[in-house]
């Protein structure tokens, strides 16, 4: 029976209804409409369940499927970095390396543009190092800096040249390589260990700084093939590094950018170009990952060309 025959049933033509008879017709229409509604609602929800339980599993799929692809890519993108470094490793062990005779330097020249901030923002800045190390790595090094628009440490002045025992040009503690070259092990495993024992705390993470000790180390661009070839493999053992090819350093020779974003510090990543024949770091790029300062997203913030040679002099 439905709502307009059970309201003509609650009529009699043949004479005006009683109180009586509207309240108990008023009473049985308003009942089967609230029958209805409670009907139609359940039906609703039993629609709509099924419907936001594919909707929600269809979110979580798509969520999983990002992660899971952005993490076979970064495995892909990692793998390929530590094949890089293995294969860079082999090459340098082969490499006849660059040596100072007794009266001459190995020379370092670093060609470095990098960042001067204050309130106003950020500007690019050029400078250039040459650090001239003895065939005696004892004996007296030398440190010739054109500041560029920035005023030297020691003098106050745009051009500086310093001499110090052991490359420490800014104290004792200062040393341009920070390490003893023939305290580096000679195994990779064994070198990424060697590293990783002096973590301190230092650093946005762990990973990071043992990053940041390895390259601080190797952009030196002195360091000795096997030294070197040990701390190319350690670099292939550290989470997060990745590997682009073809990169242009400030003087514009290409090679390949070893590198890790630190997830701690905005995704900004930290790269050393390396020469993949020789091992040797010919130059260095930062990279922001996020607009700040005036950068923008995977902007360079900071890029240097970095080369080795042997000279007869030093400043």
């Amino acid at each position: 029976m439905d709502e307009l025959t059970l309201l003509r049933n609650t009529r009699d033509d043949s004479r005006e209804p009683s109180p009586t008879a509207l309240t108990a017709g008023r009473a049985a229409l308003l009942g089967r409409i609230a029958d209805g509604d409670a009907t139609a609602q359940h039906r609703k929800k039993r629609a709509w369940t099924p419907r936001l339980t594919w909707a929600a599993a269809g979110v979580a799929a798509a969520i999983t499927g990002v992660l899971v692809v952005g993490n076979v890519t970064l495995s892909a993108q990692s793998a390929y970095a530590s094949d890089v470094l293995r294969s860079a490793a082999i090459q340098t062990i082969q490499y006849a390396d660059l040596m100072a005779g007794s009266d001459q330097y190995l020379r370092s020249h670093t060609h470095a543009r990098w960042g001067v901030c204050d309130e106003t923002g950020c500007k690019p800045n050029d400078q250039i190092l040459d650090v001239y190390m003895p065939a005696d790595p004892g004996a007296e090094w030398t440190l010739y800096r054109d500041w560029g628009n920035m005023s030297g440490v020691l003098t106050g002045e745009s051009i500086e040249t310093t001499r110090a025992v052991d490359g420490q040009f800014y104290g004792p503690d200062s040393s341009w390589v920070n390490v003893v070259f023939t305290d580096i092990p000679l195994d990779g495993a064994a070198a990424y260990e060697w590293i990783d024992a002096q973590y301190n705390g230092g650093s946005a993470s762990r990973d990071e700084n043992n990053f940041v000790r390895i390259t601080d180390i190797l952009r030196s661009g002195l360091v000795p093939a096997p030294q070197r070839a040990a701390l190319l493999d350690a670099l292939s053992r550290i989470s997060g590094v990745t590997a682009t090819d073809n990169v242009a350093n400030l003087d514009g020779v290409t090679g390949i950018a070893i590198g890790r974003n630190e997830m701690l510090r905005a995704g900004e990543r930290q790269e050393i170009i390396i020469d993949p024949d020789t091992g040797l770091v010919i130059g260095e790029r930062a990279m922001s990952g996020t607009t700040l300062f005036g950068w923008g997203l995977s902007e360079e913030m900071s890029l240097t060309a970095i080369e080795t040679t042997v000279v007869d002099t030093a400043p």
